[in-house]
């Protein structure tokens, strides 16, 4: 018998779906060393140091002042895991005042920022960080995250374009290996909504956007699917000529028990892929009225 499709569905989604590694040690001191050394930085030869970057024609800090640096980042940084939001992000702003290109205090600084709903504040600080390091991953996604929320469409699309290149350039491994970033992120009275962008929807597991709902204690309750067809969009184009342009995607949802995915219902179908704006309504529609499925499958069924 053959395979169900719907049983063969998104067997990789299980992967982490960002760019970076596992999430940062909760240890406050001393200050983790920053992925952010792995990318390029022609403008500052020799070893990178994780809170300063002098100006060009500047003179060269010294080891004493590096390390001044370095002390006062990581009492800014501690205090960070330690929750104390606005007291870290002063003193990433005080080494920001003298050393402007400090570039992990201006990611920590823009993460804060975004954290506590600072929208405009954040985007000041990731858009000098991305000044500067124009190849940095974890800078373009909280931009990108950044302006959807500030409704900046056009600042959204040329970002996606060029973490879309860097993705396809191979220039980082640990990025081009990844098949998704998050796109936006909706907070709620009492839950929270993660909607993931998959880099490239006609590749497995053939899915356009994903969209996680957590509860207020961070348990995952819900997540949708937007997929590609591939099979079914060959068929139809197969079948008659006035498809030949038509790509086939359907709403598949994985049904969460327990914290445990147990059922994949399919949903909608559709024959052209929505823009983003469409997609986040009928999201939306799905989540307060799920329609009746069209196919349901236990994920633990045995397959043919």
């Amino acid at each position: 018998m053959k395979a169900n499709p719907v049983l063969l569905l998104l067997p990789m989604l299980a992967l982490a779906c960002g760019w970076a590694p596992a999430q940062t040690t909760p240890t406050p001191t001393p200050a983790p060393k920053p992925h952010i050394a792995d990318v390029p930085q022609p403008e500052q030869p020799g070893p990178y140091n994780s809170t300063t970057s002098s100006s060009v024609g500047s003179s060269p800090l010294t080891v004493a002042q590096i390390a001044e640096y370095q002390k006062r980042f990581e009492e800014g940084y501690a205090l960070e895991q330690q929750g104390k939001l606005a007291e870290a992000r002063a003193i990433y702003d005080g080494i920001l005042a003298e050393q402007p290109n400090a570039k992990r205090s201006l990611l920590e600084a823009g993460k804060i920022s975004f954290k506590l709903g600072e929208l405009a504040r954040a985007d000041d600080y990731l858009e000098k960080l991305h000044e500067i390091v124009p190849d940095f991953p974890e800078a373009i996604e909280l931009l990108v995250q950044i302006n959807q929320a500030l409704k900046r469409d056009v600042r959204v699309e040329l970002l996606l374009r060029d973490f879309r290149e860097l993705h396809d350039s191979g220039k980082i491994p640990e990025l081009s290996q990844s098949l998704c970033f998050v796109r936006e992120r909706i907070h709620l009275d009492q839950q929270d909504i993660v909607i993931s962008q998959f880099f490239d929807y006609t590749q497995d597991p053939n899915t356009v956007w994903m969209a996680e709902v957590f509860d207020s204690g961070g348990e995952l309750k819900r997540r949708l699917l937007l997929n590609y067809d591939p099979a079914t969009t060959q068929a139809l184009r197969a079948k008659d000529a006035k498809y030949a342009g038509t790509q086939v995607f359907t709403w598949f949802e994985h049904v969460i028990k327990d914290g445990q995915v147990k059922e994949i219902d399919a949903y909608l179908q559709i024959f052209a892929l929505p823009d983003y704006q469409k997609f986040r309504s009928a999201m939306f529609v799905i989540l307060a009225n799920p329609p009746k499925p069209i196919y349901s499958a236990p994920v633990d069924a045995p397959q043919h």
